[in-house]
């Protein structure tokens, strides 16, 4: 009987096993692939067990230090398993791994149950009163028995909100307090900072009398960076605020701020306030809670897995979730003059700790796990990590950047030296959460990286970032391959100078093919500039851009601070509101970049090059060229203003630009943003090579972390669901024309046109 049951059930096996795989990623490991060293934790367990199936252990900690009993006995080439059974691993302290560990362990959810690592803690009994007018549940919280550094709250799968003043909208700094600088504009380490400790709010923004004025934070957004300092000082009468670190870059008088963590504008349902003097929490319940049913979860954990000096540790289909942010300091390589007076640093979040680390270590993964209200960046690949990858997995609700990747900037031979890393088929979204200026993923110095597939939303900075030199010094960072990725609705209004994908430096080998660029706004106040699609900033050189598709950029598709040696081809630029190629802002000397066989699409005299400063400076050769409105009408500048336009044919006699093709590129329905091109278009006539602009993003049939089934998300499904909100407005009057209207817009555009240019010398 025996022997029939191992016949049917391997007919079986055999004849699901095609539909088992079907399905994407297997969530877990079945019960036939544990192996003679392999371990099984429970949150039902027991430390002082023996660790099997049948009597696990409770904690990581206890499964790690037994496997430091292995060394020696495990072979080299042998992968051990720490099984996590289904529920919540609450870790007080990080779990750190070092040289002392056994190498080569994977900690993996068991079967298709959800192994959580989290770093809170449970509350529960609270009160009920009234606060500002509204039903509240407090608790007074015992030093004691209970955690009251926290600044994270937590209730369910969701973080609960600080209330924040204004309730909506910002206040602007009024004026500036030079007598509290730490420096003058004389002995300035760096032209873009003088170390402000304080600035002048306008008197009659500070209405509401705050209960402990140090508890309350202050969010100043402005440039590419936003400053975040609590209340050390406020003068009413004068409207003086003092922050209790210096800022780290200049504030000025037309710079947006508000105020985070305020009991008296706590009175939305979900908002929360502890107050650090009396230990007194306040919640505002949402409708049907009640106090003594209530469990909200408390962190003051910043970091959760620390990986140093051991190899092959790997983490599969676990979520990590429930950490605290502190407030970043000056750390590594990036420090200098701001060590001295703690101020972190003023561009992607680059001082915020992870909420999982590594160093020194090889052969590090994270794959199909979640990372999910982290108070930190999510990974963290920092010096010595080599041939290690994040794969399948899934970020929301990231305090700072999703995925960072650098090491020291030195020779690849040498120690400190990052490389080969893989990061692929992620779905991050919901980045930059505490730290806007962050970054979705993140290479500053990498000897190597593929950078694929992966889907990048909802952040307030640029998605991805590659690079840390600015200028043509040396920087290890080459053979980066950033490819196939989707990314949108990036910027959102909020700072300046971004892009869907931001270089800098020389990078031979960098190849960014494939991807779809889209709907990436800049900060639209005054002193606010910059959402490009590819921004190619300080030093960018010998980089190959090729075959993508940028388009609804509130500024440029294409950006070009200064570099060379760059080639631009067979890309999609269209529907930008500046201009689809912002050709360069710096000249220097010598050719930038060549652009050729690229689809150029503008629309309603958005010109289509602008900033072409020298002839010099960059080839422009058989693209094709369309207006959606105005047709062959099309205009390019010299600068910036786009009043200054020319014609292309002027622009062509003065050298600027090449022999071009000026032709309706044939698009399925491009003011819809289908970029769709048939095999008789007339850019494949002209010998457009056409991709499939469906691969970016992540990997159709596979599954993004154990809660989300993932798979391809086409371009134009955003596209669609943006048609109404991302469409390029009229740059005369702000308004997106539709229809028969728009036909008449555009012919009194041509009239326009003919009467400013008919002059044109």
């Amino acid at each position: 009987m025996k022997k029939l049951f191992s016949i049917l059930l391997s007919m079986t096996l055999l004849v699901c096993m095609p539909g088992l795989f079907a399905v994407g990623l297997p969530r877990g490991r079945a019960a036939d692939a544990e192996g003679a060293h392999d371990l099984f934790v429970s949150p039902d367990g027991d430390d002082a067990a023996a660790g099997t199936k049948l009597e696990p252990l409770r904690t990581l900690p206890a499964a790690k230090e037994k496997l430091k009993a292995l060394k020696g006995a495990v072979g080299a080439d042998e992968t051990v398993h720490v099984w996590l059974r289904g529920g919540v691993y609450e870790l007080a302290e990080t779990l750190r791994f070092t040289s002392e560990d056994l190498p080569n362990v994977t900690f993996a959810a068991y079967d298709n149950e959800e192994a959580v690592i989290s770093g809170a803690r449970a509350l529960s009994g609270f009160a009920e009163e009234t606060v500002n007018g509204v039903r509240v549940f407090t608790k007074t919280l015992d030093p004691a028995v209970d955690d009251v550094q926290f600044k994270s709250l937590f209730r369910g799968e969701k973080q609960l909100p600080v209330a924040r003043y204004p309730e909506t909208g910002y206040f602007t700094v009024k004026d500036i307090c030079p007598e509290d600088d730490l420096w003058t504009a004389e002995n300035t380490p760096w032209e873009l900072t003088l170390g402000q400790r304080s600035f002048y709010a306008d008197p009659a923004d500070l209405a509401v009398e705050f209960t402990n004025p140090t508890d309350v934070q202050v969010r100043i957004l402005h440039y590419w960076h936003d400053e975040l300092m609590f209340l050390t000082g406020i003068d009413r009468a004068t409207g003086k605020l003092s922050l209790s670190r210096p800022s780290s870059m200049l504030i000025r008088n037309i710079d947006r701020y508000y105020f985070e963590n305020v009991f008296e504008a706590m009175n939305e349902p979900g908002e929360w306030y502890l107050n650090t003097k009396t230990n007194k929490l306040y919640y505002v319940p949402e409708e049907g809670e009640t106090a003594d049913a209530l469990t909200l979860r408390a962190s003051s954990l910043e970091r959760l897995v620390e990986i140093s000096g051991v190899s092959g540790i790997g983490f599969d289909r676990v979520r990590f979730t429930e950490t605290d942010w502190t407030v970043p300091v000056p750390c590594g390589w990036w420090s200098g003059w701001r060590t001295d007076f703690g101020i972190d640093a003023p561009q992607a979040a680059l001082d915020v700790r992870g909420a999982v680390e590594a160093e020194y270590a090889e052969n590090v993964s994270f794959t199909g796990c979640e990372f999910i209200n982290l108070g930190a960046t999510g990974v963290k690949f920092l010096n010595g990590v080599k041939n290690s990858r994040v794969d399948s997995c899934l970020f929301r609700n990231i305090a700072a950047t999703g995925v960072f990747v650098g090491g020291a900037n030195c020779l690849p031979e040498q120690p400190d030296c990052t490389g080969s890393i893989t990061v692929t088929n992620n779905d991050i979204s919901g980045y930059g959460r505490k730290f806007f200026c962050a970054i979705g993923i993140q290479v500053t110095y990498c000897d190597g990286a593929e950078i694929s597939h992966n889907e990048i939303s909802d952040g307030y900075y640029t998605a991805i970032s590659d690079g840390w030199v600015w200028g043509y010094a040396y920087q290890l960072t080459n053979n980066i391959k950033i490819t196939e990725n989707l990314v949108y609705n990036i910027g959102q209004g909020w700072l300046s100078d971004m892009g869907g994908i931001y270089t800098l430096g020389i990078q031979p080998g960098t190849v960014i093919s494939g991807n779809v660029f889209h709907n990436i706004a800049a900060d639209p106040g005054e002193g606010g500039y910059g959402g490009w699609g590819i921004y190619p900033d300080e030093g960018s050189s010998q980089i190959l851009i090729e075959k993508n598709l940028v388009y609804a950029c509130g500024s440029d598709s294409y950006h070009l601070h200064y570099g060379k040696d760059n080639i631009v081809r067979n890309n999609i630029f269209a529907l930008s509101a500046e201009s689809q190629i912002r050709t360069l802002s710096k000249f220097e000397g010598h050719k930038t970049a060549d652009f050729t066989g690229n689809i150029i699409l503008t629309d309603s005299g958005v010109p289509a090059f602008s900033y072409m400063q020298d002839p010099a400076a960059f080839t422009a050769e058989g693209n094709i060229l369309w207006d959606v409105t105005n047709g062959d009408n099309l205009f390019v500048t010299k600068s910036g203003n786009r009043y200054e336009a020319m014609r292309l044919k002027k622009a062509q006699k003065q050298g600027f630009i090449g022999e071009n093709i000026v032709a309706d590129p044939g698009f399925a329905d491009p003011l819809h943003f289908d970029f769709t091109l048939s095999e008789d278009s007339a850019a494949v006539r002209n010998g457009f090579e056409v991709w499939d602009l469906s691969e970016a993003g992540t990997r159709e049939g596979t599954t993004v972390g154990f809660s989300l089934a993932g798979g391809q998300t086409a371009y134009n499904d955003h596209a669609a669901a943006t048609a109404e909100t991302g469409k390029t407005a009229c740059p005369y009057c702000g308004i997106v024309h539709e229809g028969f209207f728009r036909k008449i817009v555009g012919v009194f555009h041509k009239l326009l046109y003919f009467i400013v240019h008919l002059f044109e010398k």
